[in-house]
């Protein structure tokens, strides 16, 4: 079984409230501050903390293969299975995504989940690889 294994945390300011976005993807969005990623959007890392407003710490995990909790819906576009590629959503949760390759759209990855989830807002432990995807 897995468990969290946070490696390279790194530290920046909040670009806003985060306070409802713990364990949500974030990007580098200007220097030394992070923003909740949108739908398909970049991302740099996860959330580990619930910075409650502008220019407060914001702890990011931002290395590759590590393990860590997401904040996902497991419903809209599907139910997430253990082993899926994940990408975030409008509302700034993992959702599964279909990787082809054929260069049609780019999306960025968050990771890989490690388990399954089939509930709307839940937490699942995932196999962090922040990294550019064909899709």
């Amino acid at each position: 079984m897995a468990t969290e294994n946070f490696g390279a945390v790194q530290t920046f300011k909040a670009a806003a409230d985060y306070s409802s976005y713990q364990y949500c993807p974030v990007y580098i969005s200007s220097a030394d501050t992070v923003t909740i990623t949108g739908a398909a959007g970049k991302v740099n890392g996860i959330l580990l903390n619930k910075p409650n407003a502008a220019g407060e710490a914001a702890e990011v995990l931002t290395a590759n293969g590590r393990f860590c909790k997401l904040k996902v819906d497991g419903v809209t576009p599907g139910a997430i299975a253990a082993g899926d590629p994940l990408e975030a959503d409008a509302s700034s949760m993992g959702i599964k995504v279909t990787i082809d390759g054929d260069g049609a759209t780019e999306s960025y990855m968050i990771g890989w989940a490690n388990e399954a989830s089939a509930a709307a807002t839940n937490y699942i432990t995932v196999l962090t690889n922040f990294a550019p995807i064909s899709k």
